[in-house]
């Protein structure tokens, strides 16, 4: 359902039951199905070690941050939320010389439009179930109530990776 330049391309995806079907006389009840997503495979480096590694200048970093963006924005026009936005989830790859950023992982994605159906099989996650890196995340994502996480939390994190694209080191203390 996506289709950008700058996000990994999704080849397949599905449900696998999380036990696997070899292990005879198991309860059914607690076989689950879990969605899977087959993926683009992208070499590159996480944003960060690229601009740092290539020298990159100030104007430089904001030209490919903006593709990131870009990907980020057509995401949520599909009705996508990443949630787990990260310099190490956004990899540049070469491409004829120039360089491609590219968003990976849409492993902890959550679907906000009905239209945006991820697999056949819906995963919800449960109140206070911790999802993301926490250097990377809302304040409200970081609550784990699960109300308020919408594109909103994707754009803070847009914010804290520019912040270490242009400090070299992120607003908060990840230890903290």
């Amino acid at each position: 359902m996506m289709d950008h330049p700058n996000i990994a391309k999704v080849l397949d995806a599905g449900t696998i039951n999380a036990l696997g079907s070899e292990i005879p006389n198991l309860n059914s009840q607690l076989s689950l199905n879990r969605p899977f997503f087959v993926m683009e495979l992208v070499r590159g480096l996480p944003i960060t070690e690229y601009c740092d590694q290539a020298k990159l200048s100030t104007r430089e970093r904001i030209e490919l941050f903006i593709r990131v963006c870009q990907a980020i924005q057509h995401a949520h026009q599909k009705g996508i939320i990443h949630r787990d936005v990260k310099p190490s989830n956004i990899l540049v790859t070469l491409h004829d010389g120039v360089p491609v950023p590219k968003v990976i992982d849409f492993g902890i994605a959550k679907a906000i439009s009905p239209m945006a159906r991820l697999t056949d099989a819906t995963v919800y996650t449960q109140l206070h179930q911790f999802i993301g890196t926490p250097a990377y995340m809302s304040p409200e994502q970081a609550e784990m109530s699960g109300l308020d996480i919408d594109t909103r939390s994707d754009i803070y994190s847009l914010g804290v990776v520019l912040y270490e694209l242009l400090t070299g080191k992120t607003p908060f203390d990840p230890k903290e």
